[in-house]
């Protein structure tokens, strides 16, 4: 049984007619991936009663059957490793030749990246980045922004990224950098959430990992907390390492931990992010971000004038243009502190209302550069940024 990332499925399916195995969440998948280059599937196989006799979009679902005399590929497409097997086998049993069958391994699934040797990594950059761009990415000769990040994902290896992508560890070099002063205030930091005292925290607060991004549980009011819920994520999330999701490796080697931090209230429904994008040592990009990273959430670039630029990143565009921060200037200064010693490094920064500026994160690998920009001509621009 051989299994294939998306990048060869692709090219083994120029000009054959194919039947994919499997109508779940990863033969929907890869059926509009093999859509969007213009394979022709036939059919989808499933031995789930309640699956066949439907349809996806216009393309039968049906039980496997003897198709002794077909001739196309099989492409068994599900992340359980022993359904494949079985599949495999029910394929052979039902008169399907051997090399006509493949599976498809999903190179998203962080379990199949965790246990990747690394010589399969810039294969499985290449499927990721396939999977966004409908391309194959450069790692020889890396042009765009997101070829050159992916390309730092595999080739950089600065303790110091990892020192600044830890939540916990971050705090005291921007207090040595910057000071005091623009830290958010924390209630404590455990490294198992069945240590914390829940009554001795405030009404509000929020719960971080500090391994990884978008790990949050924001807490407006402890009492409605379903405590058990919110252990039972914090307790995945750290046994979840942030490092195997798209190969951002300097998230690899941190100790996992449990934050307790203050809840910026409005933050997301009248506080914006302000993302400073690094290159070089000087700020020269201000993302702004409407919706704090949450679903439906919008965001607009403007240069150090406040001046909207015509492009978007990962996020729609917010066509409506923000408020001009009061303390710019300052977030713009702060930035070149902690941004100098990098290549290219993002700083990310709250402009609260009551005057605190509050720093956010270093983030070395946006989106893990896994995401278009639009137009996509900014994602070279972007790239001719980074100087190595």
């Amino acid at each position: 049984m051989k299994e294939h990332m998306l990048v060869p499925i692709i090219k083994m399916s120029s000009g054959k007619d194919s039947i994919i195995v499997g109508a779940g969440i990863a033969g929907k998948g890869l059926y509009e991936i093999l859509k969007q280059h213009e394979r022709t599937i036939l059919e989808f196989w499933d031995n789930d009663d309640s699956k066949t006799g439907k349809a996806i979009d216009g393309i039968p679902i049906k039980k496997p059957y003897n198709t002794r005399e077909a001739h196309c590929l099989f492409i068994i497409a599900i992340k359980s490793l022993k359904a494949k097997k079985e599949l495999f086998a029910q394929l052979i049993e039902l008169g399907v030749k051997e090399e006509d069958i493949i599976c498809y391994l999903d190179s998203s699934d962080p379990r199949y990246i965790e246990a990747a040797d690394i010589t399969e990594y810039p294969d499985i950059i290449n499927d990721l980045y396939f999977k966004e761009f409908g391309r194959e990415i450069d790692l020889e000769e890396p042009l765009t922004y997101t070829e050159k990040l992916n390309w730092e994902k595999l080739h950089i290896n600065d303790p110091i990224r990892t020192r600044l992508a830890d939540k916990v560890e971050v705090r005291p070099w921007v207090r040595e950098q910057i000071g005091e002063r623009y830290l958010t205030k924390w209630y404590g930091v455990w490294d198992d959430p069945e240590e914390i005292d829940l009554e001795a925290l405030p009404t509000s607060f929020v719960l971080k990992a500090n391994n990884g991004s978008g790990r949050n549980i924001l807490v407006k009011d402890k009492s409605k907390l379903d405590w058990a819920a919110a252990k039972k994520q914090l307790k995945e999330w750290q046994e979840q390492n942030y490092a195997f999701t798209a190969l951002e490796l300097h998230y690899k080697d941190i100790v996992p931990k449990i934050i307790c931090e203050e809840y910026l209230d409005g933050l997301a429904e009248t506080v914006y992010d302000y993302n400073i994008y690094c290159f070089g040592g000087e700020p020269r990009y201000i993302w702004c971000i409407k919706g704090s990273h949450r679903p439906g959430c919008q965001a607009s670039f403007y240069d150090l004038d406040w001046n909207m630029l015509p492009f978007s990143f990962g996020y729609p565009k917010d066509e409506i243009e923000a408020p001009r921060p009061e303390w710019l200037d300052e977030m713009l200064e702060l930035s070149r502190k902690l941004c100098r010693s990098f290549k290219h490094v993002r700083v990310d920064w709250y402009a609260m209302p009551d005057g605190r500026v509050l720093f956010g994160e270093m983030t070395f690998s946006s989106w893990a550069g896994l995401h278009k920009f639009c137009p996509e001509k900014y994602d070279m621009e972007f790239g001719k940024l980074i100087k190595w």
